[in-house]
């Protein structure tokens, strides 16, 4: 007897018929709080353009729940129990000409093999063609500039629809459940993309509104959509504002931000890879990985 797939089909995907050139783009929160941004920027973008749910995946079999809990918050008189989830969302629009699914959630602690192939079957079953998995990391980069993409896929066309320059993926080494998706995807034949937006190490603010903005900008592209972003613009001038007000003040932090200034100048013409900036993977002064999901949480359950 065939062992049922951990990823449960909603009946909205058997009515919405044949996809039209769909891709799905990807991002999961990490333990240590890692792509809480991305996250942020794909679950606002599908819900600004209300998304339908197609697809949940079970999170009986992939959580350490003392590890990952599951959070509490009040409904009226109830007590409402939020799970750990990753749900696959649609976004299809009229002024479209493709499908966008977008997939978010929290990476898995367990069975990773098994989280994987489901979605690799599902990406199978519905002839999902192209994957593109979102990440954020913090870095030596300052606030004063344009948020810093970086794109690795050997897809031409997926850079092109993305408005980005692109690089050659030739690391070697551990990955995150979106490396591991991609390869698989990539060894069958599919077209894969990495985005990763880097973000200032120094201001501690999650989800970062210059990340959220630049990525939006990327997805709508991608969607052939407009997505309008007044709360993050406010917020993200907001944020500009103090920091400029801090380099008035000290001249550490002044200096501090001019050499990220002028490191910035010189990969910034053509960015080909995080070598060239300080990327931080572990630090002490990063906000605790508990900070960084309770702010994404609170900030996904913002109404519109």
């Amino acid at each position: 007897m065939a062992e049922r797939s951990p990823l449960r089909i909603t009946d909205a995907m058997a009515e919405l018929g044949e996809l039209r050139q769909p891709i799905l783009v990807a991002s999961f929160v990490r333990r240590n709080g890692f792509n809480s941004t991305a996250v942020a920027a794909l679950s606002q973008f599908a819900r600004y353009h209300e998304a339908t749910l197609v697809a949940a995946m079970d999170p009986d079999l992939f959580y350490d729940f003392s590890i990952t809990p599951p959070a509490v918050r009040s409904d009226g008189d109830q007590r409402i129990i939020d799970w750990p989830r990753n749900e696959i969302l649609l976004i299809r629009t009229p002024e479209s000409l493709r499908d966008v699914l977008v997939l978010t959630g929290m990476e898995p602690s367990l069975r990773w093999p098994t989280f994987s192939d489901a979605l690799h079957d599902f990406l199978s079953d519905y002839a999902i063609d192209e994957l593109l998995v979102l990440r954020t990391w913090p870095g030596a980069v300052p606030h004063t500039r344009p948020a810093m993409l970086r794109l690795t896929t050997a897809s031409e066309q997926l850079a092109t629809d993305l408005g980005l320059p692109s690089i050659e993926n030739n690391y070697r080494g551990p990955v995150d459940l979106g490396g591991l998706l991609s390869s698989l995807h990539g060894n069958a034949g599919g077209r894969t993309g990495g985005l990763t937006a880097i973000v200032p190490n120094y201001l501690g603010v999650v989800p970062s509104p210059f990340a959220m903005l630049a990525l939006t900008e990327v997805l709508d592209r991608l969607a052939d959509s407009e997505t309008p972003l007044d709360d993050v613009q406010v917020t993200a001038d907001e944020l500009r504002g103090r920091a400029n007000e801090e380099m008035m003040n000290s001249e550490e932090f002044r200096d501090a931000v001019q050499e990220m200034e002028r490191n910035y100048e010189n990969v910034a013409g053509d960015f080909t890879g995080a070598s060239a900036i300080t990327v931080i993977e572990e630090s002490d002064e990063l906000p605790s990985s508990d900070d960084i999901l309770r702010d994404v949480e609170r900030f996904l359950r913002q109404e519109d």
